[in-house]
C-alpha cells in the first residue's frame, strides 16, 4: 500500500512539473519515462565518506549522499552522532523523480583524543528506507601531524664534475605520510624540467651527472596536511680536477752555434682546477737538447810585432799570429808567413865590435861555471830517482791490498748471487759444514786455497740455506724462498726481496714467526685467496687488485705472543687474533678482504668496537705502536677501511698491508659479553701418583684454541674432549673454577679443588694461554678410570655457567706421540655440558676460484651501479647481501657494486653462494641481473 502511494505521489509530481513547464512556455527535451527501471528501492550510495584528517583545531568533515533513502545518518565507533550532523539536504532529481539525501558531519580533535578504543577512529554512513537499509565503507579519521626532526638529513659533500652523487633524506614521522621535495638555493627542484635530478622512493636526491651549475645549497623538505618542515642545508661542492693542455710548439734553440736546449710548455687549464680539485700531475715544462750548425770562420793575421833587437848575426825579426780571429768551424787558416827576418841597418849590428870580447869572456866563464852546474844536476837526478822509487812501492802496496779486498768481496758476492746470506759463525766448532748445493754452486768461483780456508777456519762466515729456523733443508713450504738473516740475541729475522719480471716487493717478517702460522702465495691480476684454515683466517685478493702484468707475493701470519697484542686500558679487551698481512708497501689497485673470527656477543650489541692497526715490524714491546683506525658506527668518508661484523666473523676491507686486531669496550651504562672457550687437557702419560689437569680459558676463536693445542703438543698433553664455549660478562667479577664429584680411587688436595682467575686477566685478553691446573692423587692404582666434574662460572652471573662431566679411561690412551686433534680426542672421554655451546669450524679454503668471473662482474656493475626510481640499485643489493651498515664507503668508489661483490666473495666461499645471489636479484626485481648470472654462470648453479 505504501509503495502504491509513493508511486502516485511521484507521478503527480512529474505531471506538475510538466504542466509548469508548459505554462511557462518551456518544452521538454525528452519524454518522461513511463516506468521506473529501478527494480529495488533499497538505498544506493552516490557518495561515500572518505578517510579524513583533523588538522590542528580544524575538525575533519565527512560527507555522505544516497538515493531511495528516507533517512541518512553517521555511526562512529558504534555510536550515533546525530547531534554533529549538519548541512543535511534532500531533493528530487527532476529527470528521474528519485529522492536523494545528502549530509555531512564534523569530527573534532577532542572526539579522537577521548576515544579509548584499541583500533583507529572510524565512521560509517547508514541509509534507511522502508524497503531496506545499507551502510557505506568505513572512513578512517586520524589526527594529522608532522614532527620537527628529520630521521636522516643530507650532509655536505664534494663530488667531481660529471660524477654521480646521492643526497640522503629521511623525513620526520607524520600522518599522512609526508611528501618529499628538494630545494636548491631556496628554489624548488622540478624533476620534470631538470631531468638530471631524480628523487627516489625513499626521498633521496640523485644527480646522475653532476655539472658545475649543480654547486649550491640543498635542502630537503617534507610536507603534509599538518605542516611543512625543512632539513639542515647541505652544501654540494662540484670540484674539477685539473688536466694539461696540449704542448706548445718547441721554442728555438737557445744557442746559435753548437749544442743548446729548447723547451716547450703546457698549462693546467684543460680544465683548470676548481673548488680544491687536484692539480695536474707532471711537469709543466719539457726541455730537449738541440744542436745548431756553426758558420765557418776564416782566420786573419794580427798586426806585425815590433822588430826585435839585432842579434849576433846582424839580423832582427818581427812576428804575427793567425788569431784575429782564429780559424774555427772549418774556416781557412791565414795565408802567408808569420815570421819576417831582415838585416840590421843604421849601425845597429854589433858583431864586429864585440866578437873578440865575447870570445874571451865566454871561454873564461865556461871554465868557472861548468863544475858547479854538473854537481847540482847529479844531486837533482838522485833525488828524483829516490822519489820515484818510494812512489812505486806505495802504488804496489795499494794494488796488492785492493786485490786482496776485491777477492773477499767476490766471495761474499757469490753468496748473494746464489741466494745465501752470511750469518755469524759458531766459534765453538773447528770445522763448519757447508750445504751440498753451496759446495756445488758457490765454491765453483773459489780457488783451492779459498775452499780450504772456508772449511777449516772457524772465523769464516757460514752460509745459511734459504729456509726458516724451524724447517729442515728437505722440507717443502710455500714461503721457503724467504732467506734467513742473522740478528742480535740469536733471534731470526726473515726478509726477502721478491723480484718478478715487472715488480719488486720487499717482505719483512717478524722474528720468531712459526711456519705453522704462516701462509704465502703469489698473486696476479686474477686475484685469489691465501688462508690459515686451522686458525680461521683468510685473505681474499679480488680480481684486479694487483696491476696487470705484475706478480706480487703476499703472506698472512698469526702472531700469538703476548707482547704482539696492544696495550689497552682496564675497560678494553681484545676480541680477535692479531693478524699480520704483508709485505708492506705493496700498491694495490683495489682493496683486499681480511677475514677472521671474533668472540664478541653482538645479540644484543653492547659493544664499542674499534679496529686497531700497527705498521711497526719490531719484536720489542716498547717500540710497538698501535693506532685506532676506526670505531664501528663512527665512520666518515675519510675512513681508510670498511669493517663488516657478523655474529662470529669479521671482514676488513683495506688496501693497507699491516697488522690488525679488534678491540672492544662496553658502551656507557652497558655490560658487554664476550665468548670464552674452555679446553681441558691431561698428560698422555701420567705418573703413578699424580694426575694433572689443565683447563684453558681463552677467546672463543679457532686461532686462540689452536694456539693452546700447539702449547700442549710441546707438553705432551692430550685434549680430553671437544672445547666448550661460555659467556663472560663485563662488570668486574672473577672467573671461578671448581673441581667436584671426584670418582673413587682419586683424591684432590684439601682446598685445591677451587680456583679463581681475576677478572682483569680474563677480560683484557693480554694472556694468550690463560689456564689453571688441578692435581689428583691416585689412591687406588687398580682403578684406571677418572670421573669428575668441572664447574666454571662467573661470580655473580649464574646464568652464564658451564659444567664439564668428564669420564676418562686411562687404559684406552694412545701414548705413541704428542699429536693433538680438536675434532677427534685421543683419550676416551665423554663430556656433558650445561649452558650454551658453540663449536668453531675452520674457514672453508677449498674454493680456489671466485664465484663471479670478471665478465659477469662487469655486467652486474652495469646493472646495479646506475641509480633508478625503484630504488633497487646497488644500495638495495648491499641491503640484500647484508653489507649496508655504512653505504657511504661504497658510494665513494667508482663502482660500488664491484666492491660489494668483492666483499660478498670473501664472505661466502661456499658452493651455494651463487644460487643465493641469484635469488636475491629475483627478490629485488632485477631480472636483468638474474639473466646475466644464469647465462654466464650456469655450471656453478
Amino acid at each position: 500500500m505504501c509503495s502504491f502511494l509513493i508511486l502516485v505521489l511521484l507521478a503527480t509530481l512529474r505531471l506538475g512539473l510538466t504542466q509548469d513547464s508548459d505554462n511557462d512556455g518551456g518544452f521538454l527535451l525528452e519524454p518522461l519515462p513511463e516506468e521506473d527501471f529501478e527494480h529495488s528501492t533499497v538505498p544506493i550510495f552516490l557518495e561515500q565518506p572518505q578517510d579524513s584528517f583533523v588538522v590542528r583545531n580544524k575538525p575533519a568533515v565527512i560527507h555522505c549522499k544516497a538515493r531511495h533513502a528516507l533517512q541518512i545518518y553517521f555511526e562512529c565507533n558504534g555510536g550515533l552522532i546525530h547531534h554533529r550532523q549538519h548541512n543535511q539536504q534532500h531533493f528530487v532529481d527532476p529527470m528521474t523523480g528519485i529522492r536523494q539525501l545528502e549530509t555531512s558531519a564534523d569530527i573534532t580533535r577532542k572526539d579522537l583524543e577521548n576515544y579509548q578504543g584499541s583500533d583507529t577512529y572510524s565512521c560509517v554512513c547508514h541509509a534507511w528506507s522502508p524497503t531496506g537499509r545499507t551502510h557505506s565503507r568505513k572512513a578512517i579519521i586520524r589526527i594529522a601531524y608532522l614532527k620537527k626532526h628529520f630521521i636522516n638529513q643530507p650532509l655536505s659533500t664534494s663530488v667531481e664534475i660529471e660524477g654521480q652523487i646521492s643526497l640522503h633524506c629521511l623525513p620526520p614521522e607524520g600522518v599522512p605520510t609526508p611528501q618529499i621535495f628538494w630545494l636548491r638555493n631556496d628554489e624548488i627542484i622540478d624533476t620534470k624540467k631538470e631531468t638530471n635530478f631524480i628523487i627516489s622512493n625513499e626521498g633521496n636526491l640523485l644527480i646522475s651527472q653532476v655539472r658545475l651549475a649543480d654547486t649550491g645549497n640543498y635542502t630537503c623538505g617534507a610536507q603534509n596536511l599538518a605542516n611543512q618542515r625543512f632539513s639542515e642545508t647541505a652544501t654540494l661542492t662540484v670540484y674539477v680536477n685539473g688536466a694539461w693542455s696540449t704542448w706548445s710548439p718547441w721554442s728555438e734553440c737557445d744557442s746559435r752555434c753548437g749544442r743548446g736546449s729548447k723547451i716547450r710548455t703546457r698549462m693546467c687549464t684543460n680544465p683548470t682546477p676548481l673548488n680544491n680539485g687536484q692539480q695536474c700531475i707532471g711537469e709543466a715544462t719539457q726541455r730537449s737538447d738541440c744542436t745548431m750548425l756553426c758558420p765557418p770562420i776564416d782566420g786573419l793575421w794580427t798586426s806585425w810585432s815590433s822588430w826585435s833587437t839585432c842579434g849576433l848575426d846582424c839580423r832582427h825579426h818581427q812576428r804575427r799570429t793567425c788569431s784575429n780571429p782564429r780559424p774555427a768551424n772549418g774556416g781557412r787558416y791565414c795565408e802567408g808567413k808569420d815570421l819576417m827576418t831582415a838585416n840590421c841597418t843604421g849601425g845597429m849590428c854589433r858583431a864586429g865590435r864585440e866578437s873578440n870580447n865575447l870570445r874571451s869572456y865566454g871561454q873564461s866563464r865556461s871554465r868557472e861555471v861548468f863544475p858547479a852546474t854538473t854537481n847540482a844536476s847529479i844531486a837533482l837526478y838522485i833525488g828524483l830517482f829516490v822519489a820515484l822509487a818510494v812512489l812505486l812501492m806505495i802504488l804496489i802496496i795499494i794494488v796488492l791490498y785492493l786485490r786482496r779486498y776485491k777477492g773477499r768481496e767476490v766471495s761474499f758476492r757469490s753468496t748473494r748471487d746464489t741466494g745465501f746470506v752470511a750469518v755469524q759463525p759458531d766459534l765453538t766448532q773447528s770445522i763448519l759444514r757447508v750445504p751440498p748445493h753451496l759446495r756445488q754452486e758457490s765454491h765453483r768461483e773459489l780457488n783451492g786455497s779459498e775452499k780450504s780456508d772456508l772449511l777449516t777456519t772457524p772465523n769464516v762466515a757460514f752460509f745459511a740455506t734459504q729456509r726458516f729456523s724451524m724447517l729442515n733443508s728437505t722440507d717443502k713450504h710455500p714461503c721457503r724462498d724467504l732467506p734467513v738473516s742473522g740478528s742480535r740475541s740469536g733471534s731470526m729475522y726473515f726478509s726477502n726481496v721478491f723480484s718478478t719480471r715487472n715488480s719488486t716487493t720487499s717482505a719483512v717478517l717478524l722474528p720468531g714467526v712459526d711456519t705453522e702460522r704462516l701462509s704465502c702465495k703469489v698473486f696476479t691480476k686474477d686475484g685469489g685467496r691465501v688462508s690459515l684454515p686451522h686458525f680461521g683466517i683468510s685473505v681474499t685478493v679480488p680480481n684486479g687488485a694487483v696491476k696487470k702484468g705484475v706478480k706480487e707475493k703476499m703472506y698472512v701470519t698469526l702472531l700469538m705472543e703476548d707482547k704482539d697484542r696492544p696495550k689497552l686500558s682496564d675497560k678494553q679487551t681484545v676480541l680477535s687474533p692479531v693478524v699480520q698481512i704483508g709485505p708492506p708497501g705493496i700498491s694495490l689497485q683495489k682493496p683486499l678482504v681480511i677475514s677472521f673470527q671474533h668472540c664478541a656477543n653482538l645479540a644484543p650489541c653492547k659493544w664499542n668496537i674499534g679496529v686497531y692497526c700497527s705498521d711497526t715490524y719490531s719484536r720489542d714491546e716498547e717500540n710497538l705502536i698501535w693506532r685506532q683506525i676506526v670505531t664501528l658506527g663512527q665512520e666518515t668518508v675519510n675512513t681508510p677501511l670498511y669493517c663488516h661484523l657478523e655474529p662470529q666473523h669479521c671482514n676488513i676491507v683495506t688496501d693497507h698491508l699491516a697488522r690488525y686486531v679488534l678491540v672492544g669496550e662496553s658502551l656507557p651504562d652497558q655490560k658487554a659479553i664476550k665468548s670464552l672457550s674452555l679446553a681441558a687437557f691431561a698428560p698422555s702419560v701420567h705418573s703413578s701418583v699424580d694426575y694433572n689437569i689443565r683447563l684453558y680459558c681463552v677467546e672463543n676463536t679457532s686461532a686462540a684454541l689452536q694456539g693452546v693445542v700447539e702449547v700442549e703438543k710441546e707438553l705432551g698433553g692430550k685434549l680430553l674432549d671437544a672445547p666448550k664455549s661460555m659467556w663472560f660478562q663485563d662488570g668486574g667479577s672473577n672467573l671461578c673454577l671448581c673441581l667436584e664429584d671426584i670418582g673413587p680411587g682419586w683424591k684432590c688436595k684439601p682446598g685445591a679443588n677451587y680456583q679463581e682467575i681475576p677478572f682483569q686477566h680474563v677480560w683484557s685478553g693480554r694472556l694468550n694461554q690463560l689456564h689453571c691446573s688441578f692435581t689428583l692423587k691416585h689412591l687406588d692404582r687398580s682403578i684406571q678410570t677418572i670421573h669428575y666434574h668441572i664447574l666454571v662460572y662467573q661470580r655473580g652471573v649464574q646464568a652464564h655457567r658451564q659444567l664439564l662431566q668428564i669420564n676418562t679411561d686411562l687404559r684406552g690412551r694412545i701414548s705413541s706421540g704428542p699429536a693433538v686433534s680438536i675434532s677427534a680426542p685421543l683419550i676416551n672421554s665423554t663430556v656433558n655440558t650445561v649452558g650454551e655451546t658453540s663449536l668453531l669450524f675452520p674457514v672453508n679454503s677449498s674454493a680456489q676460484e671466485f664465484r663471479i668471473s670478471p665478465k659477469i662482474l662487469k655486467k652486474l656493475c652495469a646493472c646495479f651501479d646506475p641509480p633508478n626510481n625503484k630504488g633497487n640499485d646497488w644500495r638495495r643489493l648491499a641491503k640484500e647481501l647484508g653489507v649496508d651498515r655504512y653505504l657511504n664507503y661504497f658510494a665513494t668508489k667508482a663502482s660500488p657494486t664491484e666492491h660489494i661483490l668483492d666483499l660478498w666473495e670473501a664472505k661466502h666461499p661456499e658452493s651455494t653462494a651463487l644460487t643465493d645471489l641469484l635469488n636475491s636479484c629475483r627478490v629485488m626485481g632485477r631480472y636483468d641481473a638474474s639473466v646475466v648470472i644464469e647465462e654466464e654462470a650456469g655450471p656453478w648453479l
